[in-house]
């Protein structure tokens, strides 16, 4: 298995602090387990602001567009993620009658709880710290190996803390993050469209000043950084989707972009690729990762 796959296959980092890679809203295939340690953030999850406390974790399908929103000190902000395929892992686990392991990222597209066994919360991010020393290793048959039986004992643990000593987030939205949701929410709702804060202050009767200011506090994100980056997200996935089938034009002018060559300079600067460099890269993964699971 190629590096590239194994990245695409399953990727743990552990006690990350500062910005040691772009925070910006993405979305992926994969599955996630995001755990938050210190520092002051707040997540942004599709249309959803939260407020994240020391020990909060997120179980996230990887679908729904996320994004933290640092503030204050970058050097305080740490976290640990584990990222992994399904269909990876999920032909084991229905050997073991286990699929129900992920009945976590499953039943919501996103959770966020706690662990409130420290003993169990422990056992779980030092399994997670095994699986981040694994990938760093030469990948063998029995390192694949290792790191499924690795993963699956870390699923176990989240079940069963999750059956037994689990803490359901429950959160008091404020008025201002109820405003910048509601902002999130229509600019989704209206990504292909010609849009701007005039737009916007009409369509849901909120002062244009009070609309920029809102949302940048509550979110990190001017409202036009925002819809830019949401409609970045939106065309990778037509790429990756309907990439063989669709032009780079046709996917610009169907995510909101003014022109293909507006798309191709924001996705070179976004991607550090272009469109079509993109697309050849993405149908290589993807075509790897069918020849592996014949």
């Amino acid at each position: 298995m190629s590096k590239l796959i194994m990245q695409d296959t399953l990727n743990a980092l552990v006690h990350v602090k500062g910005y040691s890679y772009s925070l910006n809203y993405h979305s992926h295939q994969q599955y996630e387990l995001y755990f938050f340690h210190a520092g002051k953030c707040r997540y942004l999850i599709n249309n959803q602001i939260h407020d994240l406390r020391s020990g909060d974790i997120i179980a996230l399908d990887g679908t729904e567009l996320h994004k933290p929103h640092v503030i204050g000190s970058p050097e305080s902000y740490e976290r640990s993620m584990i990222h992994f395929s399904s269909s990876w892992i999920e032909n084991s686990l229905k050997e073991l009658g286990a699929v129900y392991l992920l009945d976590v990222f499953r039943d919501f597209p996103h959770q966020i709880f706690r662990i409130l066994d420290e003993r169990c919360y422990n056992e779980v991010m030092e399994l997670g710290t095994e699986l981040a020393e694994l990938t760093k290793e030469e990948l063998t048959h029995d390192k694949e190996v290792e790191l499924k039986l690795t993963l699956m004992k870390l699923l176990l643990k989240v079940h069963q803390a999750k059956r037994e000593t689990i803490g359901i987030k429950k959160e008091h939205k404020s008025e201002k993050d109820k405003y910048a949701e509601k902002i999130a929410t229509y600019l989704q709702q209206h990504f292909t469209e010609k849009l701007s804060i005039d737009v916007l202050s009409k369509e849901l009767n909120i002062s244009k000043s009070y609309i920029s200011h809102v949302f940048k506090e509550s979110t990190g994100y001017s409202v036009m950084e925002f819809l830019m980056d949401y409609r970045l997200v939106q065309a990778k996935f037509q790429i990756e989707v309907n990439g063989t089938t669709k032009t780079v034009k046709e996917i610009a002018y169907d995510c909101g972009f003014e022109s293909d060559a507006h798309f191709n300079r924001f996705f070179k600067k976004k991607m550090g690729m272009t469109p079509n460099r993109y697309r050849k890269e993405m149908h290589g993964v993807l075509l790897n990762n069918s020849l592996k699971n014949k």
